[in-house]
C-alpha cells in the first residue's frame, strides 16, 4: 500500500484539496451558514472574522484525507470515473460521515443531529469530488 505513494500525483492532491476547500467555504457560509451556526448553538453571537486556524486547519486536514484517498485509488487500481465515485462514497460514508456523527454526539454539541445533517452531505460530496479529480488527473 505504501508503495502507492510513489505513484500519487501530488498536484492532483493539491487541486482536489483546493476544490474541497472552496466547496467548504460555499457550504458553510453561503448555503448553510446560519443553519451551521444554529447547529453549533452560536446563532445568537455576532459574526466574527475567521482566524488563520479556522482557514488553514480544514485545508490541511483535507490534504491528509485526500492523500489517503489518492493512496486507496492507486492501491485499488481505480482508473474510471465510476470507480472513483464508488471509492469517494465508500470513504465518505465509511470514514468521514461516521466520524462526523461520532464527533457530533459529543455532549458539548447542542444539536448533534442537525450538525451531522449539515456536515455529512458536505463530506460525501467533497469525497466524491476529490476522488473524481484525483482520477481525472492521474
Amino acid at each position: 500500500m505504501l508503495a502507492a505513494f510513489a505513484h500519487v500525483s501530488w498536484f492532483a492532491v493539491f487541486v482536489a484539496s483546493v476544490a474541497q476547500f472552496v466547496l467548504g467555504g460555499v457550504w458553510f457560509t453561503v448555503l448553510f451558514g446560519k443553519a451551521y451556526a444554529a447547529a453549533l448553538g452560536i446563532a445568537d453571537r455576532p459574526a466574527q472574522k475567521p482566524s488563520a486556524l479556522m482557514i488553514a486547519g480544514p485545508f490541511v486536514c483535507s490534504l491528509f484525507t485526500i492523500t489517503t484517498t489518492a493512496l486507496l485509488l492507486k492501491a485499488l487500481s481505480v482508473t474510471t470515473y465510476a470507480g472513483a465515485v464508488e471509492v469517494g462514497l465508500v470513504v465518505g460514508v465509511g470514514f468521514l460521515s461516521a466520524m462526523t456523527v461520532n464527533i457530533a454526539i459529543n455532549p458539548l454539541f447542542p444539536r448533534p443531529f442537525r450538525y451531522a445533517a449539515i456536515n455529512v452531505p458536505f463530506f460525501l460530496v467533497g469525497s466524491v469530488i476529490a476522488s473524481v479529480v484525483l482520477t481525472a488527473m492521474q
